[in-house]
């Protein structure tokens, strides 16, 4: 996973304003399988298989998650869910928007 995320990480983290010593944490939830916990600061990013917990940031099926990951997004976005809160929601994308 790391070999998809650092790379994507670093140019993504690129366009966020990491000045108030903000965090991203977020999971990426399919029902069913382990969260994909993605962190970053302004010190570095990480993205980790993790159990269910707590609410998710995006719920969606498999493939879109796989989507997310590599920056892209489903052409049909019924295919995925947050409750988020759109700063939340953007500040995941730009760092997932890497490629």
């Amino acid at each position: 996973m790391n070999e998809v995320g650092l790379p994507l990480y670093r140019r993504g983290s690129a366009h966020l304003d990491w000045g108030g010593g903000d965090r991203i944490e977020a999971r990426l939830r399919v029902p069913g399988a382990d969260d994909i916990l993605v962190t970053a600061d302004a010190d570095g990013s990480s993205m980790r298989l993790v159990a269910q917990e707590g609410p998710a940031t995006i719920e969606s099926d498999a493939a879109v998650r796989a989507l997310l990951i590599w920056g892209r997004r489903p052409a049909d976005a019924s295919r995925w869910h947050s409750d988020a809160g759109p700063e939340a929601l953007r500040a995941v994308r730009t760092l997932l928007s890497g490629y």
